[in-house]
């Protein structure tokens, strides 16, 4: 496969950030997780709040101050 390249934008403590995320896919689940290792909000590798549980994921995020993540495909 590819990779392409994915925009990921977010608000971290109402700072609005953007990135570039090149991956081979991207899923509404995968941009809030690339987006909490940017923002550095502490994840740990194998935690409850890992990737494969997206409620757990949202409920760390924004108890850390992320919200609003958003993703786009580039040209």
């Amino acid at each position: 496969m590819r990779s392409r390249h994915f925009e990921i934008t977010y608000c971290l403590n109402h700072s609005r950030r953007m990135f570039v995320q090149p991956d081979t896919h991207m899923t509404d689940e995968d941009a809030w997780y690339y987006a909490c290792l940017h923002a550095g909000v502490g994840l740990l590798y194998g935690a409850d709040n890992a990737q494969g549980n997206h409620a757990n994921l949202l409920d760390h995020a924004e108890k850390s101050g992320l919200t609003d993540v958003k993703w786009e495909e580039l040209p």
